[in-house]
């Protein structure tokens, strides 16, 4: 990613805010691949095929469709399928339609057709197409907290990234550390605010690979993904440890074995009292063996530019960063039944500073001796099939995945060694990830009264962490090291069966049994000391899930759920060889156990005014047992440890109103996460609450389309979301508040079939708001730590299609 064509590619960046990637129009063709058989099954494949609303109705009353595979638009292939049933369609909204009678009057004609005189806003979430929950379903029909953004909507409201994605869901939480450093937390299920040990609260996925295990998120720039999903509450029963607070889901677009497709898009963005970023990204699909196979190019540079200012190295705008990367995929269909599928993922994050400041020197300045850059390097690699075995769906996938990070923080203030007076200390900490995972799985098809899915995971994970205290003027000399060693191996079995009771109602029932060993082993040195470890431990047991779900109509579903989560143990070591670990009544402990989640939540989704108003409410109770917490030593540097147990009951609140081209959305989330009892060892404050997480955050949304004539359309987009109170840590004795802050954010763009221009402003009211109170391990005892919102900032795009 660092050669000349990069570099001139990052320089013409300089011209060009990604605002909304122009996707198909709801009359272009896409491909279809639906058997024959009832029509209610072929009309939901239709649905999920064509990334529409379908309204069953009668369709258990018709005849058997025909089936229809080829390249057609909605309107044409839904005709097709439903050829001698004796049932038709009537479109009711854009992109949903309705099962009814032949006999039925038909509608009446549009005026004009609908694109031409309007244009295409976002879909609401009901015709959005889930996958996270490993089943093809629309959205409305799942009885489960799930949000979703297709390309269009996620451009419209600014969203590059999972920070962005939190301020436009409910109930999610992002950590701002940096890029590439943060943290995923969904419905205020926090285990504090750093990364270490701990394995991840959130699974996040790239289509069908897990990407970390406990790393931090490693921030893949949202570029040519056609969905993104956030699907809440523990997923134990499918996705295993290291998902108890949900899933976020990133599905890319598959390459098009039809139809060739290129766009590229400049952008440039000014922040107010900081340097210029900005943005070139490019895509290319490639149709292959006349139809057979496509191959799919997408590559980015993004340079953001930096606003805080350390006044003790006399730097200004210090924190700026280059995230680069590009992701190839490609797909060849084997005969009529399997499809083939390869492909690759790199990015790499260069931070040259980090972003916080400190509140004792100015919002957005701090003091330090010495630069704490940050480097993170992604790649993930995998090969896979889909297609029918045994009559039903069969999915194969096999990845590696690499992750390599650094990051150096300035010891100089607290150096957690003897130093000579006032020298420049740091401490340089790496850690590199390595993982091969396998998984293979099996899916009944749409049809008859029980669908289900059985599945089978392999995964074997190294890690290799090295800490370095060294001084600043002479890094090859370390005053104290560790290096650490990891090997973790998981394997499970997991299923789910969705049975349809009739009148109606459904029962879920899922679960996961597994098996996972860790190994650890560490070498400190410090001073002439050293210290050895080694150790290892295994663990057995099973998830499970269960579901109740009544649909009184079409446009109802209320359901309650329970699931489990988990996380597995581990072992603490120290970089200091002299650290204490078992003392009698206090911590750090050699070991830590595991935690386990419970969830129940009770839900509703429903639609009105036609389907142009949907709802969804959901209310959910957590009970957390043996909370594990990646914490500081009073020398700066990290331990895990069990905290206790806690709770967190909420309410959460999702909404959207479409009409031709105005849609509407608004979401609340109303919680109380805390801890009930405290480790006698640990110095927490119950009444602190989980740490990290506000108490309440709410966004809302507006966005208008219309037609300007001769093929260009308009839209205008504002955004506003808030970000309640919270405490950084649990810690009694540190636990800075932060949040209270609200953000903002405009936008207009003009396009055609071929070009857009769009125009942005975020942070309208240039508000420096807390995000997050922390950036620095070994003064954040020392001074206010906080890591203020970006200054207003005015964003240009321009972006072609060919």
């Amino acid at each position: 990613m660092h050669n000349r064509a990069w570099r001139r590619l990052g320089m013409a960046s300089a011209v060009g805010l990604a605002v909304a990637p122009m996707g198909a129009r709801a009359g272009e063709p896409a491909s279809f691949a639906i058997p024959a058989g009832p029509l209610k099954a072929a009309a939901t494949a239709f649905a999920l095929q064509g990334r529409v609303s379908i309204d069953l109705g009668v369709a258990r009353e018709c005849g058997l469709s025909p089936g229809f595979s080829g390249r057609a638009d909605l309107d044409a292939a839904l005709k097709a399928l439903l050829r001698g049933t004796g049932c038709e369609a009537r479109l009711v909204a854009p992109r949903a339609y309705k099962i009814l009678p032949s006999a039925a009057p038909p509608p009446r004609a549009p005026a004009a057709p609908a694109f031409q005189d309007r244009a295409e806003a976002p879909p609401p979430l009901s015709e959005l197409v889930i996958v996270a929950t490993r089943r093809l379903a629309l959205a409305d029909r799942l009885a489960y907290s799930v949000s979703a953004l297709d390309e269009r909507a996620a451009a419209a409201q600014g969203v590059h990234d999972a920070g962005d994605l939190a301020l436009t869901v409910p109930s999610m939480t992002v950590t701002n550390l940096g890029p590439g450093r943060d943290k995923v937390i969904l419905r205020g299920l926090s285990d504090g605010p750093l990364t270490g040990q701990t394995q991840s609260m959130v699974g996040i996925y790239l289509d069908d690979v897990r990407l970390t295990y406990n790393a931090p998120d490693p921030d893949l720039l949202m570029v040519d993904m056609g969905q993104v999903e956030v699907l809440r509450g523990p997923q134990g029963a499918l996705y295993g440890a290291g998902s108890l607070g949900g899933v976020l889901q990133l599905t890319t677009h598959r390459p098009d074995p039809e139809a060739f497709d290129a766009w590229t898009s400049l952008s440039a963005s000014a922040t107010h009292g900081g340097k210029a970023g900005g943005l070139a990204s490019a895509m290319i699909n490639m149709p292959l063996l006349e139809g057979r196979a496509a191959a799919r190019l997408v590559g980015y540079v993004e340079r953001q530019g930096g606003y805080i200012d350390d006044l003790g190295q006399g730097r200004s705008d210090v924190n700026g960063a280059r995230r680069s990367g590009v992701r190839l995929s490609a797909q060849v269909q084997l005969g009529t039944d399997w499809t083939a599928e390869a492909g690759v993922t790199s990015q790499a994050i260069n931070s040259k500073d980090t972003q916080y400041a400190e509140r004792d020197v100015g919002p957005y300045a701090r003091r330090g001796r010495i630069a704490e850059p940050h480097d993170n390097d992604f790649l993930e690699v995998h090969v896979g099939a889909r297609g029918a075995f045994l009559g039903q769906d069969a999915k194969l996938t096999l990845a590696a995945v690499r992750h390599d990070l650094s990051s150096r923080y300035d010891a100089s203030a607290a150096p957690p060694v003897p130093v000579p007076l006032g020298a420049a200390t740091a401490f340089d900490d790496s850690d590199h990830v390595g993982a091969v995972v396998a998984e293979a799985s099996l899916a009944s098809r749409p049809a008859g009264w029980m669908q289900w899915q059985v599945g089978a995971f392999l995964a074997r994970t190294r890690q290799g962490r090295d800490g370095v205290i060294v001084l600043a003027d002479q890094p090859a000399t370390p005053l104290a090291r560790e290096r650490r060693r990891d090997v973790l191996g998981e394997a499970a079995l997991f299923g789910e069966a969705i049975g349809d009771l009739g009148r109606g109602w459904s029962l879920t029932l899922g679960g996961r049994l597994f098996a996972t060993r860790s190994e650890a082993s560490s070498h400190a040195t410090a001073g002439g000391a050293s210290a050895l470890f080694r150790d290892a431990q295994s663990y057995v047991g099973f998830a499970p899930k269960v579901v109740v779900s009544f649909a009184p109509s079409a446009s109802t579903l209320v359901y309650v759920q329970a699931a489990e989560g988990y996380r597995s143990g581990g072992f603490n070591t120290a970089l200091i060889p002299s650290q204490a670990f078992d003392t009698a009544g206090g911590e750090p402990q050699r070991r830590y156990g595991g935690d386990e989640l419970w969830s129940y939540e009770a839900g509703v989704k429903t639609s009105w005014m036609g389907g142009r108003l949907r709802l969804r409410v959901a209310s959910f109770l957590a009970s957390w047992k043996d909370i594990q917490s990646d914490q500081l030593l009073p020398s700066g540097l990290p331990y895990t440890a069990n905290l206790g147990d806690g709770r967190d009951i909420g309410l959460e609140f999702e909404g959207s109103y479409v009409n031709d081209g105005l849609r509407l959305n608004a979401n609340f989330l109303l919680d109380n996460p805390e801890l009930e009892t405290v480790n006698a060892a640990f110095p927490g404050r119950k009444d602190f609450g989980l740490a990290g997480v506000p108490k309440g955050s709410a966004s809302l949304a507006a966005s208008y389309a219309w037609s300007v004539g001769r093929g260009w359309r308009a839209s205008a987009d504002a955004r506003a979301a808030y970000v309640g109170h919270s405490r950084l840590s649990f810690d009694g004795a540190t636990a800075p508040s932060m949040g209270g802050y609200a953000t903002t954010r405009l936008a207009a763009r003009l396009w055609s079939d071929r070009l857009s221009l769009g125009l942005a402003a975020d942070n309208l009211f240039d508000s420096a708001g807390d995000t997050f109170a922390y950036g620095n391990p070994f003064t954040v005892r020392l001074s206010r730590q906080s890591t203020p919102q970006r200054p207003r900032t005015i964003s240009l795009e321009l972006r072609a299609r060919y």
